[in-house]
């Protein structure tokens, strides 16, 4: 018999065996401990365990769902309009898909309660970003198309889907940034440099990157002037240590608009490839909306692989 209750400070262990008896795979951390969920889920100051719901089957948990909101307009608390749930993992199990079907509706139940007019399928960086570091790479861009267990069940239970992020790879190893006259005059043109770590500038930033290390690049006119590119990269861990290289991901960037865009945004990403690749890094990944355009034609250009598509997963919560 399947019971479900909310999170008890006791599950720590059992919530990391589950993870652990997950297929393997690159969009999940393997090695998963409770330190890690202690340090990177439980300590955000919106962590509320009454939307972490556990599936138990004689006192042991064998699958838990995870819920939780984005922020207000402001990045200064939590907004309860839009809801979504983070992550669903469910141990080897005869019944597994029934657990899974079972704690998606308590998530959604839960996230309703609490006000949400929207449900969602996935963590974003605007919502419930608990897992970044530990599931999906770079960034948090909903479920990955890769995931199909989880993509069938928001599927089949009435969710529509978006493309949130398209996902980007360049192996830094041997790496050398393409050359050509327009790209030449941008490099005569602007100069690369690499930025004091900056402090959160809100309230939510500082939740999501509060204990991670970045690296700050801006792209500046020879000539003086204000920046005309500006990128933000960190050390995608603990995941990257599961895929056995030294890693970094793009957190955000802007280009400025101008009819030589996608040549400064080429020279911009390349110069700081050369940077990465001074510090040891040999792996670098960039998940891009659909409509940053330049950066993927950027990406192009550098000879980044396409990997995989980040889905975001939506239902009205009158469905």
């Amino acid at each position: 018999m399947i019971h479900y209750r909310p999170f008890l400070n006791s599950d720590p262990p059992a919530i990391a065996e589950i993870w652990r008896s997950q297929p393997p795979t690159n969009s999940f951390i393997q090695l998963m401990t409770p330190a890690v969920l202690d340090d990177l889920v439980y300590s955000k100051p919106f962590f509320d365990r009454a939307g972490l719901i556990l599936a138990v089957q004689d006192d042991k948990p064998v699958g838990f769902v995870h819920a939780g909101f984005g922020p207000n307009a402001e990045l200064t608390g939590i907004d309860h309009n839009s809801g979504t749930t983070a992550l669903l993992l469910v141990s080897p199990h005869r019944d597994r898909e029934t657990i899974a079907r079972e704690l998606l509706s308590r998530s959604e139940q839960y996230l309703l309660g609490q006000g949400a007019t929207t449900l969602f399928g996935g963590a974003t960086k605007l919502l419930a970003p608990f897992y970044l570091g530990l599931y999906g790479g770079s960034q948090l861009s909903g479920i990955l198309a890769s995931d199909v267990n989880s993509t069938a069940l928001y599927r089949e239970a009435g969710y529509s889907e978006s493309v949130h992020a398209r996902v980007f790879r360049c192996d830094l190893r041997g790496f050398r940034a393409p050359v050509d006259r327009e790209l030449m005059q941008v490099r005569r043109q602007f100069q690369l440099v690499k930025q004091a770590e900056s402090l959160p500038r809100t309230w939510w930033e500082a939740c999501e990157f509060a204990a991670i290390e970045r690296l700050e690049f801006v792209l500046l006119p020879k000539a003086k002037g204000a920046p005309v590119a500006e990128a933000t990269f960190w050390d995608i861990e603990p995941l990257a240590s599961s895929w056995g290289v030294h890693a970094m991901g793009l957190a955000s960037i802007e280009i400025d608009a101008s009819p030589n865009a996608c040549a400064v945004a080429t020279h911009f990403i390349g110069e700081i490839f050369r940077q990465l690749q001074g510090f040891g890094i040999t792996l670098v990944e960039f998940q891009l909306r659909p409509n940053e355009s330049l950066a993927v034609e950027a990406c192009r250009k550098l000879g980044f692989e396409e990997i995989n598509t980040g889905l975001l997963f939506r239902k009205p919560s009158s469905s």
